[in-house]
């Protein structure tokens, strides 16, 4: 998408990677202050892991295969690209979830914050909640 050449259903199996990596690492995979860089490291850079000694946790090596396969650059060897969700649902990271069961909506989800109210945001990070959106704005002529 970064280079404007059109891309297929493999750029939902890549986003996937970026949000499992993000939920657990707390940052997007290839983040950068500079937009330029992060864009160039999207496009070339390897997947950087936490270390214990300097984060206090480290990636269960299934979660990063999985996570390595769903951020592949070339996309015709991207994890779920022969088999969609079949293919990404096989993966070892998975084995321990019932898909029936969670398609279905069967399984409890382990936290569920208690909130004030429909229109609250006290679970975001302020920082966050003060940043400008005006790249999110579509033009109304659109």
């Amino acid at each position: 998408m970064i280079k404007g050449t059109g891309h297929d259903h493999t750029v939902d199996w890549w986003a996937l990677g970026v949000l499992i990596y993000e939920m657990i690492v707390g940052i997007p995979p290839f983040y950068n202050q500079n937009r330029h860089k992060m864009y160039f490291l999207i496009e070339n850079g390897e997947v950087k892991w936490p270390s214990v000694e300097r984060h206090g946790f480290e990636v269960p090596a299934d979660c990063k295969d999985l996570i390595k396969k769903l951020l592949e650059k070339n996309k015709m060897k991207r994890l779920g690209q022969k088999n969609d969700v079949a293919e990404i649902f096989a993966h070892p990271w998975f084995k321990s979830i019932n898909m029936e069961d969670l398609l279905a909506k069967k399984i409890k989800t382990p936290f569920k914050p208690k909130l004030k109210g429909n229109d609250d945001t006290s679970q975001f990070d302020s920082k966050f909640k003060t940043m400008d959106i005006a790249e999110s704005i579509v033009p109304a002529d659109k």
